[in-house]
């Protein structure tokens, strides 16, 4: 972007005329809907424009010891020398226009961007790529909003008091590597309001494995992996991957991780070693959080060569899936240490996440306010909307509501609305696949959306398990237990595997195969005590397999935790399709101490 300046550096003799080499803090500034405007009111606006321009624009730049450097037509370019005056002038701005439209004025609408690096100046002309920068970071700012480079965030976060909410690593046009951006406000006005669609993702990068004692004609081996575990990777949609084409190039083993993470604009980084012994191949993975400098996990696979290609892509799998947990315990630490004013869509989501799986009723409860307050952010959040909507399923399924049908409209609701924002989203889809079978008995809705979910994307561990309920509440052991246990494999290491871990419970229920049943609640029951859910059908376990004491120890366990519990209220709604099946149940329960 080649932009006429004033030469204001002029040197003397013949090094006049080269360009110049400088670090400055660029500003742009651009007013909304310019053309709609002008074409609605092309003088009045244009005057306007000017006005705002000579009364309010100009004199704030002079005050920060700024310049006006170039008039775009519905736009300015700013250089200010000190990063701190170019983001002074920013919220000093957006505050004073924001209180001019509350006091009844109707000032245009601007947005801006900043950025500081170096630029180079020539007689008549700056351009650079930090000025790039700076002009591409403008369309995430909408409205009234300012969006500024993590570079300069980093030089004035301590010096100037602001708001700040992340948006994360930006692919911008033209501009070879993510930039890290945030979205400020003055501290005076409401925080900013951010969209997490595009950005805000745990982004992750798998460089080139390091071949250890192979030859060069090997090479495809370990170029085949990494591209197998990109390639599953990218398929969670949590996760913003990097693509394999663009890390095939970081060969050298002593090169420095938190470059490559500048330059690709992750935080994550997975690398690896592969080595081989006669017909052996041993693969060492380890994940890499940059920002923390810690790695976060590593493990050890290995294969031989005639069997890696039947092997490779589930090992791959594998890792992608053991990588997501540490991912996501590592995200809500870092959405943890920020105080609360600064905390956006995402780290309310992953906060609220933390809580609803806590399962405890006021954990639940702070759970709800955060992801409306998620919500309040990002009205547009369809994770949020499937969140809340899990919410609901856990708030009667742990019987804390006190009106089933509103409850279970709401929570279908909310599920409807998460797909309208992302239709194929694996979760929210397996999510209103688990409201219609568990709240609404619609068995064929929820299969259809249980499919979708996993034609999709075959991997995702939540539509595998959901689904294990759904046919359960039909009768169909066998495929219950093959579901669930197939979710479970694919989310080994989730902190919240006890939620995969019931379905097994009630598949095995179903399946007649007591024992598996009785262990995996067991096992439910020492993780999440408090997951009554688990325990019904524990207690309903341990009665069909004849350990009638230790049913009523599980019975009086949940009868602590869900006094107001009764069998015929909870079999009244209870989706088990075959009225025999679900009397069963209720004798079962009542066997382990449950009231009637």
């Amino acid at each position: 972007m080649m932009i006429s300046v004033d030469n204001r550096s002029p040197d003397n003799g013949s090094d006049q005329s080269r360009p110049k080499r400088r670090t400055a803090a660029a500003v742009f500034i651009d007013v909304v809907g310019y053309s709609r405007l002008m074409g609605g009111d092309e003088e009045g606006t244009h005057r306007r424009w000017m006005s705002m321009r000579t009364d309010v624009i100009e004199p704030r730049v002079a005050s920060n010891g700024g310049e006006v450097i170039k008039s775009t037509g519905d736009g300015l370019l700013l250089e200010f020398r000190s990063p701190v005056d170019a983001i002074s002038f920013a919220l000093g701005t957006q505050l004073h226009l924001e209180k001019s439209s509350s006091d009844g004025g109707n000032p245009l609408q601007l947005r801006m961007s900043a950025n500081v690096g170096d630029i180079i100046a020539e007689r008549d002309d700056i351009y650079g790529d930090g000025i790039n920068i700076a002009a591409r970071l403008q369309e995430f700012a909408g409205p009234g909003g300012i969006v500024i480079s993590g570079a300069i965030h980093d030089q004035v976060k301590d010096h100037l008091r602001y708001q700040a909410a992340e948006l994360g690593f930006l692919t911008l046009k033209n501009i070879e590597r993510r930039i890290r951006a945030f979205k400020i406000a003055h501290q005076e006005l409401r925080p900013p309001a951010i969209s997490v669609a595009h950005a805000l993702k745990p982004s992750v990068a798998v460089l080139p494995l390091q071949m250890l004692g192979l030859d060069a004609a090997d090479a495809y081996l370990a170029q085949g992996i990494v591209h197998d575990i990109v390639a599953s990777l990218a398929g969670i949609r949590e996760l913003f991957v990097v693509s394999s084409t663009s890390t095939i190039g970081f060969t050298d083993p002593t090169i420095d991780a938190a470059s490559v993470c500048h330059h690709l604009g992750v935080r994550y980084l997975v690398t690896g070693t592969l080595t081989r012994s006669g017909e052996l191949l041993r693969m060492r993975v380890q994940l890499i959080d940059v920002d923390t400098k810690s790695m976060l996990w590593t493990n050890q696979y290995d294969a031989s060569i005639s069997q890696l290609f039947d092997v490779q892509e589930k090992i791959a799998t594998n890792i992608a899936y053991a990588l997501l947990p540490h991912i996501h315990i590592s995200e809500l630490k870092h959405a943890e240490r920020k105080i609360p004013q600064s905390m956006n869509a995402y780290d309310l989501v992953l906060q609220g996440m933390y809580r609803l799986y806590r399962l405890g009723y006021d954990d639940m409860q702070v759970a709800r306010t955060l992801f409306e307050r998620a919500l309040d952010h990002d009205p547009h959040y369809a994770v949020a909307y499937a969140l809340m909507a899990k919410w609901y399923i856990l708030h009667i399924g742990e019987g804390h509501t006190t009106d089933f049908k509103a409850d279970s409209r709401e929570a279908l609701r909310l599920a409807s609305r998460a797909l309208e924002f992302e239709p194929s989203d694996p979760m929210a889809l397996a999510i209103f696949g688990h409201i219609n079978s568990f709240l609404f008995a619609a068995y064929d809705r929820a299969i259809d959306a249980f499919d979708r979910a996993i034609g999709g994307t075959p991997n995702s561990a939540i539509a595998w398990s959901l689904s294990a309920s759904t046919y359960c509440y039909l009768g169909d052991g066998p495929r219950a237990v093959a579901r669930a246990s197939y979710g479970i494999s694919l989310s080994p290491l989730d902190p919240y595997a006890y939620f995969y871990q019931s379905a097994l419970t009630n598949a095995h229920y179903t399946n007649e195969t007591f024992d598996e049943a009785v262990h995996w609640g067991t096992k439910v029951m020492a993780g999440a005590p408090q997951f009554v859910a688990n325990l019904r059908l524990l207690a309903a376990s341990l009665v069909a397999a004849g350990s009638l004491e230790r049913a009523r120890e599980v019975g009086a366990a949940h009868m602590r935790i869900d006094p107001s519990f009764s069998v015929e209220k909870y079999c009244s709604w209870y989706p088990i399709k075959q009225p025999e099946r679900l009397a069963l149940l209720a004798e079962r329960l009542i066997e382990a101490g449950l009231p009637r």
